[in-house]
């Protein structure tokens, strides 16, 4: 990459590109970023498609601009490629920028997208699939919330930065004192920014409170009918002035002669207005959306209200007219909340270093890129020997089922239909038939594209709806015509692998009384280059209830899919997930059976949700539903929810049993009374879930200050057992378990601190379903990165944790660092269990692995009579792992370690290498879900491999 170089610091030159040049939050932020760095020697050019307040803005800052009307409207992005030749790196400010991404792309520049939309980014990514496949082009996405970068992380793979807004101190202009208690609201009018809301709280307050305030709200007039529904709601109150047109000098001298910003909005990022108020001393009351709620702390920094609330907006701002000196208080602790975090220097030299690596980054990302196309083309893509193999291996079946293929279609593009139908008519498997119902496609074209398809392929059948009945009936429509022993579901834009169907007839052959197979799946995008492989578990029922992980390729047993009476109305965007859900209700685990190749490839297209996890928000809603239907039908009582960190997924809250069992909370400890003292502490501070107990194992601590701590604590209500002897974690555990009063007990090291008021709510409702064998918790290091998020066996050696080191907010691997789901095993540094269940186990093993993986031998032992074992990131603490005994190893560690690793590889041998919840195609070397070379199916079989004999047939008829 050509840079300027000035001394020792290479710069970059860079190209801006903004679609929008009026007074609004992003543009304003661009002429901060671009004087900043103009100011310091850096070669900027802004690129925008008209002239407006925002390129005087620029021109007054000194930074270089061009206007070109076809920047964003010419599809070919010609002027857009031409002058990113001039440049090093090209940045997109805002998600209609998209173009400048897609033109930097295709000339094989660093891209760094700068995003600011939130909701309005989802509708807009719906209509416009250009934008979907730009999101996969950015070298790097950076976002000013995180609340802002959790919308794209369901989007991309692309790494995302949280930079926060900043800007220039605001000047303190003089302005005249008021008796009264002014108000402003800046923001253009419309719904989105809810100055209705506002007046609706003007009109809740007390007269004579409202008498003693004035209120300003100004800005541009976006929505003509909203603007005049306002008018008419404040015409009653002489209080309220609305100013509908103002420049960037006449809002700060507005700012300057206010006392209390309001932000009564629907939808926000992270307002500017918001910095400027704080930048200005001026208190804030703000509705709690987007970026906001980060960073104001209610009744500290600032006020915040639930949006859409107006009574609970009338009673903040009656709060601010009633009581000065608290106005004082949080506008003083705002100052200080800008001045560590909104400065412009801080914003702009965080920038700055994110642009001079963007060539390193765009590098990496070349060579990651081509990490999966060398996978696909290893061990992916069916050699000649390998299509003549499985040929040869499909002849000796002893049956081979029909296999049928049910496929809904309504108005398809017919290109990618086309391709569908040819994915099917290339299948290696022979034996199936393609079942069509076009759902009353209103395209004249369909039906004809669609009838000489079946005229060259008798396998193809079809059907024709009078009526357009939804995706549910079509889909019933289309099972109606098959005939098959199995049947497989295909949308009409997506694709099947040219050995899919072979390998469902082999999983059959070995499993003939499997009722459900699936297996892992890709994207593919329009021009046909896979991407975002989606290595998938084997049955794992908690994470199932989280996400359809199943999803693509599923393929059902044909009596079971009519004994459950086929797809269900009422259900569509997520039929295909009720229709598992119903299924799995009916057949035991090890008949959901998992083929860990990629055999379907998902299209990414405008209102798919291979594109876009929002596409379609009625199927969430319709999950939910199918959800917590199945939890009705097993027995399970409970609420579904949106999971809280990714509303794309959904949360089952288990309910507690009708008498709460009494808990024992077991903490081994020795010394370090500071340690046990905040662990201690922070339970009965911060535990809501009653009654518990505690019970302290104290194994030879001699500082006189632990012995002052237990003596009071002993006072307390909380037991302390003294167990002497060299430190044996399962000894000291299963000495205390035997007694305990509790019905469940939960493991808890010294070390950890409570961070979730529900946390012990959260592990008793699984501790308590019979099902369940342990209950592991979401467990971070002091610096907000993940420590435990479930173990994955055989992970760097026996066993590893989960994710480790991402931070807060990271969504791991699927979103599974979000979602309660099955694992092997969890950790005994926050493990429930029931006594009953720990004591038919008898316990951890205190001969063997006295030291270590006794937590990892425990949950292997407790799969062995069927229980599950349980991961869930409700239940979350802090971890000082280690704190109390030092990190291992002493030389007498080391020897025990290295006989505990022995005896697990002795005992546990092969399920270490084949963690039923880790897919084979990941790779064990930590930090671990990366893809593996080669993947582990490949070291254990081949493709080749003959078929053996077998004396009992699957039941399935042969054909």
């Amino acid at each position: 990459m050509a840079t300027q170089n000035n001394g020792a610091t290479k710069r970059p030159r860079v190209l801006f590109v903004s679609h929008e040049t009026t007074l609004s939050g992003a543009p304003i932020q661009l002429v901060h970023l671009a004087g900043w760095l103009q100011e310091r020697g850096w070669k900027i050019l802004v690129a925008t498609p008209d002239h407006g307040p925002i390129s005087d803005m620029l021109t007054g800052a000194g930074v270089p601009t061009v206007v070109e009307p076809t920047l964003l409207t010419d599809l070919t992005h010609a002027w857009l490629r031409e002058r990113s030749k001039e440049f090093d790196v090209v940045v997109g400010n805002t998600i209609a920028s998209w173009p400048a991404i897609r033109a930097a792309h295709l000339e094989g520049k660093p891209a760094l997208w700068y995003l600011h939309e939130t909701l309005v980014a989802v509708r807009l990514i719906r209509a416009i699939p250009e934008m979907a496949s730009a999101l996969t082009m950015a070298d790097l996405l950076v976002t000013p919330t995180q609340q802002t970068a959790r919308i794209y992380e369901g989007l991309t793979e692309v790494p995302i930065e949280i930079v926060p807004y900043g800007i220039p101190r605001p000047p303190v202009l003089a302005s005249s004192g008021s008796e009264r208690v002014r108000f402003l609201t800046l923001g253009s009018f419309e719904p989105r920014k809810g100055q209705d809301i506002l007046a609706e709280a003007i009109a809740k307050m007390d007269g004579a409170t409202r008498e003693r305030c004035r209120f300003k709200m100004a800005g541009r007039v976006l929505d003509d009918a909203f603007y005049a529904e306002l008018q008419s709601a404040v015409a009653g109150f002489e209080q309220v002035e609305l100013i509908d047109a103002l420049d960037h000098a006449s809002a700060l001298t507005l700012l300057n002669e206010t006392d209390v910003v309001v932000l009564p909005s629907r939808d926000e990022t992270m307002p500017i207005v918001i910095l400027e108020a704080m930048g200005l001393g001026k208190a804030v009351i703000s509705t709690d959306v987007g970026g906001v709620r980060e960073w104001l702390r209610g009744g500290l920094n600032g006020l915040l209200v639930t949006k859409e609330k107006s009574k609970a907006l009338a009673l903040a701002l009656a709060a601010c007219a009633d009581l000065p000196e608290f106005v004082q208080q949080i506008a003083a602790a705002g100052r200080r909340t800008f001045e560590r975090h909104f400065t412009l220097d801080r914003l702009a030299s965080r920038f700055a270093e994110l642009l001079s690596s963007l060539d390193q980054r765009h590098e990496e990302r070349g060579k990651k890129d081509d990490v999966y196309q060398d996978w696909i083309a290893q061990f992916d893509a069916p050699s000649p020997a390998t299509r003549a193999a499985l040929r040869r291996e499909l002849r000796l079946l002893p049956s081979h089922p029909l296999i049928s293929i049910i496929l809904p279609v309504y108005n398809p593009d017919l290109r990618l239909l086309e391709a569908a139908i040819a994915s099917i008519r290339n299948q290696i498997y022979e034996c199936w038939e393609l079942c069509i119902a076009d759902d009353a496609s209103t395209d004249p074209a369909v039906r004809p594209f669609l009838e000489k398809a079946a005229a060259v392929e008798p396998r193809i059948k079809l059907t024709f709806r009078e009526r357009n009945g939804h995706i549910s009936a079509c889909s019933n429509s289309a099972l109606a015509l098959a005939t098959g022993d199995w049947c497989a579901l295909l949308d009409q834009d997506d694709a099947f692998a040219e050995h899919a169907l072979a390998l469902v007839a082999r999983e059959v052959d070995r499993h003939p009384d499997a009722g459900l197979i699936y297996s892992d799946e890709d994207k593919i995008d329009e021009n046909g280059v896979r991407s975002n492989p989606f290595f998938k578990p084997d049955w794992n029922p908690e994470l199932f209830l989280g996400q359809n992980y199943i999803n693509h390729l599923g393929c059902y047993r044909a009596d079971l899919l009519r004994e459950i009476g086929g797809f269900r109305e009422g259900f569509e965007g997520s039929q295909d997930y009720d229709l598992a859900l119903r299924c799995v209700d009916r057949v035991r685990p090890e008949q959901v059976r998992h083929i860990p190749r990629i055999l379907y490839h998902w299209r990414m297209v405008g209102g798919s949700l291979a594109a876009i996890p929002d596409a379609k928000p009625y199927a969430k809603e319709a999950a939910r539903r199918a959800i917590a239907d199945h939890c009705k039908r097993n027995g399970m009582p409970g609420q579904v929810v949106p999971c809280p960190e990714n509303t794309e997924s959904h949360r089952v809250i288990h309910a507690l049993p009708e008498s709460a069992p009494l808990v024992t909370i077991i903490i081994p400890t020795r010394d370090r009374p500071e340690l046990l003292k905040r662990c201690v502490e922070s339970i009965r501070a911060r535990t809501e879930y009653s009654p518990f107990e505690i019970i302290i194992v104290d194994n030879g601590s001699i500082e006189p200050e632990t012995v002052t701590f237990f003596r009071a604590i002993e006072q307390q209500n909380v037991r302390v057992i003294a167990e002497s002897g060299p430190f044996n974690y399962s000894r000291l555990n299963n000495r205390a378990a035997a007694k305990a009063c509790g019905d469940i007990l939960v493991f808890l090291n010294n070390d950890t601190e409570i961070d979730d008021p529900g946390w012990l709510t959260e592990m008793v409702s699984h501790a308590a379903r019979t099902e369940v064998g342990a209950v592991g918790a979401r467990l971070w290091y002091p610096d907000g990165t993940l420590q435990h998020g479930g173990v994955v066996l055989g992970l760097g050696g026996v066993a590893g944790h989960a994710f480790p080191h991402i931070p807060r907010g990271h969504p791991g691997y699927f979103n599974r660092a979000m979602l309660q789901q099955n694992c092997s095993a969890v950790t005994g540094a926050c493990m429930a269990v029931r006594k009953t269940v720990f004591e038919e186990l008898e316990g951890f093993d205190e001969i063997n692995l006295g030291v270590t993986f006794n937590d990892i031998d425990f949950c292997l032992r407790l799969t062995q009579p069927g229980y599950r074992v349980v991961w869930t990131p409700y239940a979350n603490l802090i971890h000082h792992e280690s704190a109390s005994r030092g990190h291992q190893r002493t030389r007498g560690e080391q020897t025990e370690f290295e006989r505990a690793v022995d005896y697990m590889q002795k005992i546990w041998g092969a399920q270490l290498m084949h963690d039923p919840f880790y897919n084979p195609n990941l790779s064990l070397n930590p930090p671990g879900f990366e893809i593996a070379f080669p993947p582990r199916w490949f070291k254990r079989e081949s493709e080749c491999a003959p078929i053996s004999s077998r004396s009992q047939l699957s039941p399935i008829s042969a054909r």
